[in-house]
């Protein structure tokens, strides 16, 4: 199958009601298909090699499923981590949706800490929304990592709303192994959207108990 192929199959099989549904969710100016994720998960599982199928060739920037598509198949034929992550520093800035940067990680092969933290340096602090918001996301992988705790600085620092949301996002999942730290840095942060988002995420998940739960609501006043 080569792109133009690939481009016709996708629109053939797109579901309005579904897109209908989708495109105000993914806060961005992307066309939408209409595209189960199974049947997404499908077509990368058939077609990720296909020789015909250039991923130079994609048409980037308009529709949600191709540039998907355009991620997970480049990703799946890089043969090292060290090659999937450097092909995400130069090209995740060409996301335009959450939705892109919160799918990449299921296409990178196994990660170690040294490795996050390295991207997670060089990209935390880049003029690029989702370069940006791609350094917090990786981190979900290492969440119960004590490591983690040390790149709390980096923390409080966004003016994007989705890359503040992935830090809040980041700050909850990591208060699941070390509370008491994340309630200390919630308690100093400067940042009151960030700090009323992460302790409405904490609020808001079944991995605390009430007690937790009333600890860091009790931070908002």
């Amino acid at each position: 199958m080569d792109y133009a192929s690939l481009k016709d199959y996708l629109i053939s099989i797109g579901n309005k009601k579904l897109a209908e549904f989708t495109k105000p969710l993914l806060h961005s100016d992307y066309k939408v298909i209409g595209i189960y994720q199974p049947d997404l998960k499908r077509i990368v599982k058939e077609h990720a090699f296909d020789e015909d199928l250039r991923v130079e060739e994609f048409e980037l920037g308009e529709y949600f499923e191709i540039d998907y598509l355009y991620f997970a198949f480049s990703l799946k034929r890089i043969p090292t981590l060290d090659g999937q992550l450097g092909f995400l520093k130069k090209q995740i800035r060409l996301a335009k949706s959450w939705a892109i940067t919160d799918s990449v990680p299921s296409f990178l092969k196994k990660m170690d800490f040294s490795h996050f933290q390295s991207f997670f340096k060089s990209s935390y602090k880049s003029k690029f929304t989702f370069e940006r918001r791609m350094a917090y996301v990786l981190g979900l992988k290492f969440y119960k990592d004590e490591r983690i705790l040390k790149l709390l600085p980096s923390f409080g620092k966004a003016e994007e709303y989705m890359v503040m949301m992935a830090e809040a996002w980041l700050l909850s999942c990591i208060a699941i192994r070390f509370e008491d730290e994340v309630y200390a840095y919630l308690s100093g942060c400067d940042d009151l959207v960030l700090k009323r988002k992460a302790i409405s995420k904490i609020s808001d998940s079944r991995r605390f108990n009430e007690e937790s739960k009333s600890r860091f609501k009790s931070l908002r006043s």
